[in-house]
């Protein structure tokens, strides 16, 4: 009997201290619960590296909806491996500033944006070394997703990326609502001073316009309500950078456009190469309901070694947009800082060596207009399908008000391209041309009466409010 009280107590005990474990997890217990995930490990295109996974370690720092912050950029400013859990985060921004640095986030989690960024991708100041091998990525298959709760034309931007080699951002929802502003920026890293800087008294080019996003990835990334005038992704500035499986909703999804031509634009202030589009491959780039899904325009950056592949649209109005600069042969801007005046002088900037590969498609389906276009494209609309008088005011506004609504116009349009026959840059003009032989381009469900090699329009392609071919002087109008 002695035995058996003996033995029952005995039970009774490791019973209740494997109840008391299992309620009372030791913290280094809980890194174990830390999802098995390394990454998207290697990002390779037609036999070229992008990025490379280059954080190993195994031991991972845990975030959830209750830190604050602060606690999370403490996570953060000690780089590693930080991985966010399921749920809903409200937040400001988050600055990754370390090389070697990955973010894990659950599929599951959502982000509310606090402020006008969310992910601060840079070197903590503009004279910090360049950063390396940072890595935002939803853990396993699907997308975490952003909610950038702004306001329409607003200042929204979930992710900028600047003087960063060897980088990858993968498997988001960017869920917007027309804020004037990319979702996803990749920009030289800029301090608010002007392109031009004196330097011994000589008026030279900022070297920082130079610091841009090299080596790097932008896969599996999606946003809706994109505003007319901005994109999903947007590059001002970079060099090797690869975008895969992109798609937005309304606007633009990926637009090739260093600076913005404005006067105020100090990116085009900065010379014809820092800052430009050096070796850039889009892979899978779609867009429903908007613009087109890539854009191209140069202002005052000669851009190198672009490819275009597989590029599809969805009732919006082009597939591929390609626009000329439009600054004068000689264009002159002044710009006061620091109490040095600046007179600078900016050409007109292009593309070299731009490459269409696979299917190029615009499909229209049913007979909503859906398409998403610009005055500059108004005279390249079939005559057939245009509204009214062809006025631009004859046609109903899009959504956010910047472009206005019609039926899929063609697959690509090169208003770059003032006649299909030309093959010289010309400086002065700011032309440039594509080579179309690796491309399958395909109108679905509509036709163009105008359209060449299975749906390419040039500038010469336009047609007057009385359908009349434009002049040699209206084609050079720009």
């Amino acid at each position: 009997m002695h035995k058996k009280m003996w033995f029952k107590h005995v039970c009774l005990t490791v019973i209740a201290s494997l109840s008391i474990m299992a309620f009372q997890v030791p913290q280094s217990a809980k890194a174990a619960d830390a999802a098995t995930f390394q990454g998207l490990g290697k990002a390779v295109y037609a036999g070229k590296t992008y990025f490379e996974n280059k954080v190993t370690t195994t031991t991972k720092v845990l975030v959830t909806p209750s830190d604050s912050l602060s606690s999370i950029q403490t996570k953060l400013d000690a780089g590693g491996v930080i991985q966010f859990t399921a749920g809903t985060y409200n937040l400001g921004v988050i600055k990754i500033h370390q090389s070697n640095t990955r973010v894990e986030v659950d599929r599951n989690a959502v982000f509310n944006m606090n402020s006008n960024i969310l992910f601060d991708i840079r070197p903590a100041t503009v004279t910090s070394p360049r950063i390396e091998n940072v890595e935002i990525a939803s853990i396993g298959p699907g997308r975490f997703t952003i909610r950038t709760n702004g306001n329409v034309g607003g200042d929204k931007r979930p992710v900028r990326i600047s003087n960063v080699k060897n980088f990858a951002v993968s498997g988001i929802n960017i869920s917007g609502n027309y804020e004037g502003q990319p979702f996803i920026v990749l920009a030289p890293y800029q301090d608010g001073s002007p392109g031009t800087i004196l330097v011994n008294s000589q008026q030279t080019y900022n070297p920082i316009f130079g610091l841009v996003p090299t080596y790097g990835v932008i896969q599996n990334v999606g946003a809706t309500k994109i505003h007319g005038g901005y994109a999903t992704v947007q590059m001002f500035g970079g060099n090797n950078v690869l975008m895969r499986n992109i798609d937005g909703d309304h606007g633009v999804t990926v637009r090739l456009e260093p600076g913005s031509g404005k006067d105020s634009d100090y990116i085009s202030m900065s010379g014809p190469n820092l800052g430009a589009l050096h070796h850039i491959a889009l892979v899978n780039i779609s867009n429903n309901n908007g613009f087109a899904s890539v854009y191209l325009k140069p202002h005052a950056k000669l851009n190198h070694n672009i490819t275009l592949a597989d590029i599809t649209s969805v009732n919006s109005a082009f597939a591929i947009h390609a626009d000329v600069a439009e600054f004068k042969a000689d264009d002159s801007v002044t710009v006061s800082y620091g109490g040095d005046t600046y007179h600078i002088h900016r050409q007109r900037g292009r593309f070299e060596n731009v490459q269409l590969k696979g299917d190029i498609t615009l499909t229209q389906q049913g007979t909503n207009k859906f398409a998403w276009f610009a005055i500059s494209d108004l005279l390249y609309i079939d005559y057939s399908k245009r509204d009214g008088a062809g006025n631009y005011s004859d046609y109903a506004p899009s959504i956010e008000g910047t472009k206005r609504l019609t039926t899929p116009i063609v697959p690509v349009l090169m208003l770059s391209q003032e006649y299909r026959t030309d093959t010289i840059f010309s400086i002065e003009r700011g032309n440039f041309t594509m080579d179309l032989g690796a491309a399958n381009i395909q109108s679905i469900g509509f036709t163009h009466s105008l359209a060449t090699d299975g749906g390419v329009l040039y500038r010469e392609d336009g047609r007057t409010k009385t359908n009349k071919p434009l002049t040699a002087e209206q084609i050079m109008d720009y």
